[in-house]
């Protein structure tokens, strides 16, 4: 079975450099999703056979303790199978963490004609937890691949023992050493090998990325926003990519690699000259020329050295209003350079552009920055809105920072309502502006145009 395992890892790798089918994001999920179940059913089968040996051998504290990790992995392999794949790998680094370390200090004992093996398992744990890591990093996640490094080293380096510790017999180390090094160099070879694709993977993407600037393959959606009456105020500029093989890539799977390699200043200057030309386009009709635009813009293109010089030159390229651009920037921009970010910030408010902090609430220097800060709007995170009609401490929350917004004279606008009930719930705490699937999704230019006279005026 680990033989169909290795199979689907190389059939895998072949076939996405040569078909384009599924986006960057599942493959990357399934290339782990594939190696975690490899590692982990080598591991089960490991476990099993020395249960079966030591319980010939009648040496039942081992038999008992490797049917406890045994147990361990196959559940760290069901929770894969039903898609926790964080919950699974994160399980099965403990049993490749715990197991060998156990061993290392009870068990295998080194001695002048056999060294320990057990620690050998370490390096396929860390690996593996590496690459969920790049995919959900957490604290946990992090604080696993250290101590299996920082163990691998101690065992590596030293023959420490406990005194209370039972060394296996040299018939047993004899075989036992090579069958434990097979093993685990299989799991660090299927782990290496899971990491060199998931490289040949983003680099593939940057390609990718740089032939669709290239050949204008990114698109801007847009998704409405309106006022407490229902009324059509503007729009969210949201960016897209029309790959030709895969279909739209959702922001989720390329934005962070953009900013990895730095191209997000590259999309974001083309991104601010595309919303430029579809307001120049709104101010000549009378149904559109009120209509707001909001940009997101990364930290990265925010910080460069000449970013406002650039949006300015685009407002008076085009000819448009300075104050229907609307650009959002996110709380953690404060935190690169406040002192430059903030003198960026108020040339462009001088001279007529807006400016929005997306994502309130959800950082860390809203409220020491927020007076020094010229902005006219703020925006609270999608993630307050369900919260917020489901507990009363969220409620409260959202309430305060409502009454921020608006005691600063500031627009305050919720993104990610629904529902009529989160509404009605949001207008009746004080704010003034919306936007959600209530009202519309993220739509092509052409569709958006044809809804804005759904809306009530």
């Amino acid at each position: 079975m680990t033989k169909y395992f290795m199979v689907d890892l190389f059939m895998f790798a072949s076939s996405f450099f040569k078909k384009h089918k599924k986006n960057y994001r599942s493959v990357k999920d399934q290339q782990l999703t594939i190696a975690a179940k490899a590692n982990i059913f080598i591991c089960i089968i490991f476990c099993l056979f020395w249960t079966i040996y030591f319980a010939f051998a009648q040496m039942w504290l081992i038999v008992y303790m490797d049917i406890f990790f045994t147990l361990i992995s196959i559940f760290s392999l069901f929770l894969i199978y039903i898609n926790r794949i964080s919950a699974g790998i994160l399980l099965s680094q403990v049993v490749l963490l715990v197991f060998p370390v156990v061993f290392c200090l009870f068990f295998d004992i080194a001695t002048v004609d056999r060294p320990q093996v057990a620690h050998l398992f370490l390096p396929a744990g860390a690996i593996l937890g590496y690459l969920n890591y790049r995919r959900d990093p957490s604290y946990l996640q992090f604080i696993l691949i250290l101590l299996s490094i920082g163990c691998f080293i101690f065992f590596s380096g030293t023959s420490f023992n406990l005194e209370s510790a039972i060394p296996l017999s040299e018939d047993i180390r004899n075989h036992g050493g090579w069958i434990a090094t097979c093993a685990a160099t299989l799991m660090i070879c299927i782990s290496i090998y899971t990491m060199q694709l998931e490289i040949q993977i983003e680099n593939s993407m940057v390609k990718d990325l740089r032939l669709a600037l290239a050949k204008q393959q990114f698109e801007l959606f847009y998704q409405p926003q309106i006022n407490s009456s229902e009324t059509l105020i503007g729009a969210e500029a949201l960016l897209r990519w029309q790959h030709p093989t895969l279909g739209y890539v959702p922001t989720k799977d390329f934005i962070p690699a953009a900013e990895t390699f730095g191209l997000m200043p590259e999309i974001g200057e083309w991104v601010l000259a595309q919303g430029c030309k579809v307001l120049q386009d709104w101010s000549t009709k009378a149904e559109t020329k009120d209509l707001t635009l909001s940009i997101n813009i990364s930290a990265d293109h925010f910080m460069q050295a000449s970013f406002e010089q650039t949006v300015i030159g685009m407002v008076q390229k085009y000819q448009i209003n300075p104050s229907r651009l609307i650009l959002e920037i996110t709380e953690n921009i404060a935190l690169n350079n406040c002192v430059s970010m903030i003198e960026k910030m108020h040339f462009l408010s001088k001279n007529g552009i807006q400016l929005s902090l997306d994502d309130f609430g959800t950082g860390y220097s809203s409220l020491s920055y927020l007076q020094k800060m010229p902005i006219s709007q703020i925006k609270i995170d999608r993630s307050f809105v369900q919260a917020a009609l489901d507990d009363k401490r969220s409620n409260k929350l959202v309430t305060g920072i409502i009454k921020i917004g608006l005691d600063l004279n500031l627009r305050v606008l919720v993104e990610g309502i629904e529902t009529t009930e989160q509404f009605s719930a949001f207008k009746n705490n004080g704010c003034t502006e919306f936007q959600g699937y209530l009202w519309g999704c993220p739509m092509p230019l052409n569709d958006f145009l044809k809804q804005i006279a759904h809306f009530k005026k």
